[in-house]
């Protein structure tokens, strides 16, 4: 599996695993998905990523060779945002794996991959954040009906919260 940033080419997939994974969450698929991805304030190109199911040992290259140009299908996406309200900053993950391709890693990597983009936009200001005494969180919102959503988090050192969105997604977080 490889990640990578988003490509505006990628939505039709992104909107279709979205569809999937609502059905398979129980939850309502957002219906403004498209738009909502791409919104100005979410950078999309530089704060989403896309994890594809490629297949590594199918590819025969030496130490000289590359995967230039090789990739497979995308099988899930996540979204890191910055917020602030008065208490903290918030580096919001959200995303999602296409239903066939879970309990396959392919979730843990894309939320490293969230905490290491989290990490590198928190530096723009944890100084300030630290001067005025408030905390800066990592939060994920992960599915309540997946089992596998609270191993998930804990791998990632993520609490679960008294939060849940209306649609069926419970908010895990860490400090920064």
């Amino acid at each position: 599996m490889r990640i990578r940033t988003f490509h505006y080419e990628d939505m039709p997939t992104l909107i279709e695993i979205e569809q999937q994974a609502a059905r398979a969450d129980q939850r309502k698929a957002r219906p403004d998905f498209a738009a909502w991805l791409i919104t100005p304030e979410h950078d999309a190109l530089a704060n989403v990523f896309v994890i594809t199911d490629d297949d590594d040992e199918l590819n025969t290259w030496g130490q000289a060779g590359t995967l230039e140009g090789i990739e497979g299908e995308i099988v899930g996406y996540t979204l890191v945002q910055a917020q602030q309200d008065s208490e903290s900053y918030h580096l919001l993950c959200q995303g999602t794996v296409h239903p066939a391709h879970r309990h396959q890693h392919a979730g843990r990597a894309l939320l490293i991959c969230a905490l290491n983009r989290a990490r590198a936009l928190a530096e723009e200001f944890e100084f300030e954040a630290e001067q005025a005494g408030i905390p800066v969180y990592f939060e994920a919102l992960l599915p309540m009906h997946d089992p596998a959503s609270p191993r998930l988090a804990a791998k990632c050192e993520l609490a679960p919260t008294h939060n849940f969105s209306p649609d069926e997604m419970h908010l895990y977080r860490g400090t920064l």
